[in-house]
């Protein structure tokens, strides 16, 4: 005959919480994660070298920088224009918020500029179109080459190997650790049942868990090099 507690129905209803902060976090992460490990872009099977395109950007940017011409600003663009139609709509926004973005901003910089000095107005939005150029070429060399193709382009124009090394092993790193953050912000998602009134507080336990998993994977990356006698010959991942 079993007891009359345990013939009751359990009928708990955890309350909301107002935690999307953990979610939201994680989506986050995901997002930056998955540019890092997967940024083939619209990289095709004949794609132009990274050394070419790396060279060609910065001829670029140099000549928008300098050029007093704005039919060669207008060139500029149309031939930007022109790459773009070949895109996918849906890719087409990722490329234009940042430049958006950066051209606001030198706008609001400049802003003050041009109230004080009206005869000066049309050189500013010269500048402020120049930003915006330059940093949708940056977004468009970004989204068509992978970050090693770029760090071999610079080995190749005989970048210091040390700096090839920091940049690979920062953007491997960030991946790792950002796959660890991912992994115990979901951990304790999964731990907080019902209304979690110091979930703030266990952010500080996971940066806190990160910083030490962080300091152990420096130990044995410097153990590593050491035992494999690295030198400063680096040609990139």
């Amino acid at each position: 005959m079993l007891p009359e507690w345990m013939r009751k129905t359990d009928d708990y209803v955890p309350p909301k919480d107002g935690g999307t902060f953990v979610v939201k976090t994680i989506q986050t992460i995901g997002k930056v994660m998955s540019r890092l490990k997967v940024q083939a872009g619209h990289e095709k099977k004949r794609h132009l070298p990274a050394l070419f395109k790396l060279l060609a950007l910065v001829a670029l940017i140099v000549i928008t920088s300098i050029t007093q011409s704005r039919l060669v600003l207008m060139g500029i663009v149309a031939g930007l224009l022109a790459y773009l139609c070949t895109w996918p709509a849906k890719g087409l926004l990722g490329i234009f918020k940042t430049p958006v973005a950066a051209a606001a901003l030198a706008f609001v910089l400049f802003l003050p500029a041009m109230l004080m000095n009206p005869a000066g107005i049309p050189n500013n939005l010269v500048v402020v179109a120049k930003v915006f150029i330059c940093v949708t070429m940056v977004t468009i060399f970004n989204h068509t080459t992978q970050w090693n193709h770029v760090t071999l382009a610079l080995r190749k124009i005989h970048v210091p190997g040390i700096f090839v090394f920091t940049l690979d092993i920062t953007l491997k790193y960030i991946v790792l650790l950002g796959n660890l953050i991912q992994d115990l912000l979901t951990s304790m998602q999964f731990r907080a049942v019902g209304k979690h009134e110091k979930k703030y507080s266990s952010i500080g336990g996971v940066m806190g868990v990160t910083f030490i998993r962080g300091t152990e994977m420096n130990e044995q990356m410097y153990e590593a090099m050491r035992c494999r006698g690295f030198t400063d010959d680096y040609k990139g991942l």
